[in-house]
């Protein structure tokens, strides 16, 4: 990868986590921050640092989409195919144990939307 896309990265970077900051139930932002860090992955010397943190992004974009009921087919899609490329982590199994899918909705309350939704 050559400076200037290195360059591109690392402000996409800084301006994804930012947006993290004021935000961190938005689906697209995690799943963006980990398609950085899949992107990056050709870089030698720091490989595994990125499929780490490309998993731990992924995972949690993964989760969230479940959680706020996303509908955006295309990108959960375009997710697994990531995850799956990246293969299973030593930390991602730890953070499976940790956050189970089937009981991430017991963690948060309904917002009002969701309760008129359902009358």
């Amino acid at each position: 990868m050559h400076k200037t896309m290195a360059s591109k990265t690392c402000l996409a970077t800084e301006i994804l986590e930012s947006l993290l900051e004021e935000d961190d139930e938005v689906v697209q932002v995690w799943y963006l921050l980990g398609w950085v860090c899949y992107l990056q992955v050709e870089k030698p010397e720091e490989t595994e640092a990125f499929k780490d943190s490309a998993r731990t992004y992924l995972t949690k974009a993964k989760k969230l989409y479940v959680k706020v009921k996303c509908d955006d087919s295309p990108m959960l899609e375009h997710m697994e195919q990531l995850l799956a490329e990246l293969g299973p982590g030593e930390d991602l199994l730890d953070l499976e144990e940790d956050l189970p899918l089937e009981n991430i909705d017991d963690d948060f309350v309904e917002s009002s939307d969701d309760e008129a939704m359902e009358q």
